[in-house]
């Protein structure tokens, strides 16, 4: 048996309540490693004091936390912000990580009396220069994206030769900033092989490894079956203003959607995920059938409303815990390669890939006409995310490489003095 460990995270959000990938991820491994009987403290930033209350659910499953105040400000931009962002980039720097800069949450960490710390875990990139700033026997980033590969292919695709310029100086300072915070971490957690080769080629000798998004698949059962007449209900879930996600819903109303229309007369797209912009909100009244929800409490009466769950995502990294949260509660889900990059599914046995437009509406149509499809995309979907992607698995497998972790530094040190 080993002795509980003393953990420090710090996450650049208030993981609770689960409901986005970066949140689900962080409060099912966090509780995972409490149950494990590990001493678990948060530093969590928040962008709004009501955000406070949400700490009283993290504390009850075990994660003691201390909520920090930290407006981000990604939204309209005051003449000192764009200073400061003129000079980020033209120095070299990301401007995005640095508006995650908190003295107030490094001030807090000190005061903390819980130290030292076995282990000082950075949830994103965002924090990795505070957790780097703290003592700690080891220092552990859970990436869960490879922030350059997001900002490169953001890039690509920005329209405009400004915007475009700009977004390829992020890109580009991001890349120094990722490459030179990831290698002062003893260990480096990614979501995926594909993030472990992106990580690496940053850095070649990076000590990386890879623990996948999970569900809860105790709560996520799945849900009874549409019935066999039911016209489409095709499902986005996400977070609406993010610019990955707005740009596929987007697509996907204005594109595919549609052409499934027109074959479906009843068909509706419903898009679901928080601070959806004016942009999309105006989906609604320029095409039939779209219906932009926002914010929703519970995220079960959605799904059993829905009959395909559709991730039309083409910028992005990570991987999608959407793809899981769907197949876990016995939904099919149609999605880009990039949507679905990184989760160890095949097409067409766990889900459909869809490269194109035609490609979508075809698999789309198919689900729908054919029972036999749908009932094995459904049934081997649900069986591989509870052999591959529960939290039980997941903080089983995060609790040892934080233990290899701690027992490859005290070789390291060990090695050193007796020389």
């Amino acid at each position: 048996m080993n002795p509980p460990m003393k953990i420090l995270a710090l996450s650049p959000f208030m993981p609770f309540p689960p409901d986005h990938g970066g949140r689900i991820r962080t409060y099912l491994l966090l509780r995972e490693l409490a149950r494990l009987g590990h001493g678990v403290h948060l530093i969590a930033l928040m962008e709004r004091e009501e955000e406070r209350d949400r700490a009283a659910a993290l504390e009850a499953d075990g994660i003691r936390t201390t909520p920090v105040l930290h407006t981000r400000r990604f939204g309209r931009l005051t003449w000192t912000d764009r200073l400061r962002k003129a000079v980020h980039l033209l120095t070299g720097h990301s401007d995005v990580l640095s508006r995650f800069t908190s003295p107030a949450a490094l001030k807090a960490a000190r005061r903390l009396e819980e130290g030292p710390w076995d282990i000082v875990l950075s949830e994103l990139l965002w924090t990795a220069p505070l957790a780097l700033r703290l003592e700690a026997r080891c220092s552990v980033l859970n990436a869960h994206n490879v922030e350059t590969l997001i900002a490169r292919r953001t890039a690509a695709r920005t329209p405009g030769f400004p915007a475009r310029w700009i977004a390829r100086l992020e890109a580009r300072g991001m890349g120094r900033d990722e490459a030179r915070l990831v290698r002062d971490f003893d260990t480096v957690i990614v979501v995926s092989e594909a993030d472990r080769r992106h990580m690496e080629s940053l850095d070649p000798g990076l000590a990386c490894t890879v623990i996948g998004n999970c569900v809860d698949t105790d709560v996520l059962k799945p849900l009874p079956p549409p019935p066999p007449e039911a016209s489409p209900v095709c499902l986005f879930m996400g977070s609406a203003n993010y610019p990955p996600n707005r740009e596929a819903i987007e697509t996907f109303a204005r594109g595919a959607f549609p052409r499934v229309r027109r074959r479906y007369p009843d068909a509706r797209f419903l898009a679901v995920g928080a601070d959806p912009p004016e942009s999309l909100k105006r989906l609604e009244a320029e095409v039939p059938g779209v219906e932009v929800a926002g914010y929703v409490d519970d995220i079960l009466p959605v799904y059993r409303e829905s009959t395909v769950v559709v991730v039309p995502i083409r910028v992005g990294g990570g991987t999608r815990t959407k793809i899981l949260e769907a197949l876990a509660l016995g939904r099919p889900v149609v999605s880009t390669a990039v949507g679905a990059e990184g989760l160890d599914l095949e097409h067409p046995k766990h889900l459909l890939i869809a490269g194109s437009e035609e490609a979508f509406v075809r698999a789309v149509v198919s689900i729908h006409e054919d029972r036999n499809r749908l009932r094995a995309l459904v049934e081997t979907g649900r069986a591989r995310v509870e052999a591959h992607a529960s939290a039980h698995r997941s903080g089983i497998l995060l609790e040892r490489i934080l233990l290899d972790t701690l027992h490859r530094k005290r070789q390291r040190q060990q090695r050193g003095c007796s020389r």
